[in-house]
C-alpha cells in the first residue's frame, strides 16, 4: 500500500533509511530481541483467548478477528500467525530507533492484555 502512495523519490529515501537503521548493531540486536517477544506474547495471546472463549467466560473483543473467528473456525489462528509474521518482518527490515521504541509500547500493551485474558480464563 504504501509503494502507492509515496513518490519514487521518497521510496528511494525509505529503502535508504532501511538500510542506515539495519547497520547499527543495536537496533537489529533489540530488533530481533523484540521480535522475538512480540511472538512469544503473540502465541501466548491465541492460547489465552481460546481459554477463556472456551471456558464460555469471554468472548473476542476485536470486531476483525471476531468476524475470522466466526467464519473461518481455527484459520484464524493462521490469519494471527500470518499477520505476526508480517509485522516482524517490519520490524526488522526497518530497525529504527523511533519504530523500535513505538513496537516496544505496542508489545508491553499486548502483554497486559494477555495478562487480563488469563486473568479472567482463570477467574482471578
Amino acid at each position: 500500500m504504501v509503494w502507492f502512495i509515496l513518490s519514487k523519490a521518497r521510496r528511494s529515501l525509505l529503502v535508504e533509511d532501511a538500510a542506515a537503521a539495519r547497520t547499527g548493531r543495536r537496533n537489529v540486536a533489540f530488533a530481533f530481541g523484540l521480535v522475538a517477544l512480540y511472538n512469544l506474547v503473540g502465541v501466548f495471546d491465541i492460547i489465552s483467548t481460546i481459554a477463556a472463549i472456551e471456558l464460555g467466560v469471554a468472548e473476542e473483543a476485536n470486531p476483525l478477528m471476531r468476524y475470522v473467528m466466526d467464519n473461518h473456525g481455527i484459520g484464524w489462528i493462521a490469519a494471527k500467525l500470518v499477520l505476526q509474521l508480517i509485522i516482524s518482518a517490519m520490524v526488522l527490515w526497518f530497525p529504527h530507533r523511533i519504530v523500535l521504541f513505538i513496537f516496544a509500547f505496542a508489545v508491553w500493551t499486548n502483554g497486559f492484555i494477555v495478562l487480563n485474558n488469563f486473568r479472567i480464563a482463570l477467574g482471578l
